[in-house]
């Protein structure tokens, strides 16, 4: 498999049947996870024993902000404040290709920051809400 920089990455946002490119995006992250419950007998081992569990997932997305990104950027914010669950988000690590990753998200912050001699930038944090299914 050869490597791949994260120069062509996109991140689409919306709804099942109408999902946008968004805007700027200058990096992004999922990460995976689950929960373990503990298996350990008393006088068994000296070792913890564990079972796999629930899986979760979170992410968040960095743009450098444009107003007039309405189908991108301002839906992350119209969601939270809506409390929309029923929003998706598609991760392509190298362009808007076949392989992504994609689910349903619970968006659960937005923030701007801005300094002089740098662009306003936007930070977006959601909750995977389901499964997170890998495309490619």
């Amino acid at each position: 498999m050869a490597a791949v920089t994260g120069d062509a990455g996109v991140v689409k946002f919306g709804t099942v049947d109408s999902e946008a490119t968004v805007a700027n995006v200058t990096g992004w992250s999922i990460d995976i996870s689950m929960d373990t419950v503990e298996t350990t007998s008393m006088g068994a081992t000296a070792y913890k024993t564990f079972l796999g569990g629930k899986y979760s997932w979170t992410g968040s997305c960095e743009v450098h902000w444009d107003n007039a990104d309405d189908a991108g950027m301002e839906a992350f914010e119209t969601a939270l404040l809506a409390n929309d669950l029923a929003k998706q988000v598609m991760l392509y690590p190298g362009g808007a290709s076949v392989d992504y990753w994609k689910g349903t998200i619970a968006v659960t912050g937005v923030s701007m920051s801005g300094s002089i001699g740098d662009t306003v930038k936007l930070s977006v944090n959601f909750t995977g809400s389901g499964v997170l299914t890998h495309t490619g």
